[in-house]
């Protein structure tokens, strides 16, 4: 069943359609420029977002060296399949999440964890996929897919958080929704009442009504607040932050005290 959905968008087409049934061409496109402007800015800043996120993936290289009937051979990580044995050798990234069957070495793993000094891996541990391993040959059973790998599932939670309100984008959302219905019955009223209850003429009713609809779309406040919100969080995604949604960005103007755990996830990766 369909229903009713009044939204910014309902309010743009009733006032660009008022103001040229007025005259007033000049005034329609402008309202319907500047919002087609702020739609396009919005649209361009989720897809910036999304691409830092996405560039995330790198981290983790796109093709693994797979021991495969006794031979080695290299396939995408797309191909790769659970049960299969990695060999990453000295200087290499490790493709995907898995447990280390045969080796020794020492793991950079400050990409994925934010620790600064290497751990040491042996034949039982667990690694992940985007960590650099620094020393000697280790064979890693694959234990997860692409997919399900850890970096995978942080931008995962990453692109999740934009999609979760902030109190602010709630508000504007609810605002929106009963300020359009709230304008468009005022105009109704302005066009209507005057000349059918007080002797007015249609006419000036009729133009006093339109040119409130126009004068009343609010697109930049409905607009802003939801790319001010997906423009942080990819920020702060880019720069090693991750923030599991606006309701936790706004909460943050209210911290008075921050503790923090001691595995280094403040460094830059290295040591000094």
């Amino acid at each position: 069943m369909k229903r009713m959905d009044f939204n910014m968008g309902v309010l743009m087409t009733v006032t660009v359609t008022g103001a040229a049934l007025i005259g007033e061409w000049e005034e329609g496109a402008v309202v319907a420029f500047l919002y087609s402007v702020s739609q396009a800015l919005e649209f361009y800043t989720v897809d910036k977002v999304r691409q830092s996120i996405r560039s995330l993936m790198e981290i983790a290289p796109k093709i693994a060296t797979i021991r495969r009937d006794g031979r080695e051979v290299k396939l995408p990580v797309e191909e790769i399949r659970l049960g299969d044995v990695i060999v990453v050798k000295p200087g290499e990234k490790i493709a995907m999440d898995g447990k280390v069957i045969s080796g020794y070495s020492i793991v950079n793993q400050a990409a994925i964890t934010g620790e600064s000094i290497p751990v040491e891996k042996e034949a039982g541990d667990l690694v992940l996929a985007g960590t650099f391993n620094q020393q000697e040959v280790l064979e890693v059973e694959v234990t997860k897919l692409i997919n399900d790998t850890t970096i995978a599932k942080i931008i995962n939670m990453v692109e999740e958080a934009q999609a979760q309100r902030a109190p602010s984008q709630a508000f504007i959302d609810r605002f929106a929704k009963y300020y359009m219905s709230s304008v468009i019955a005022l105009a109704a009223g302005i066009t209507v009442i005057p000349p059918l209850f007080l002797g007015g003429l249609w006419e000036p009713w009729i133009y006093r009504g339109l040119a409130l609809l126009v004068v009343a779309c609010p697109c930049a406040l409905v607009v802003s607040t939801p790319v001010s919100i997906v423009s942080a969080i990819g920020n702060a995604a880019r720069n090693g932050v991750l923030i599991k949604g606006g309701v936790y960005l706004e909460e943050a103007d209210s911290l008075v005290a921050v503790a923090f755990d001691k595995t280094g996830t403040l460094t830059r990766g290295f040591l000094k």
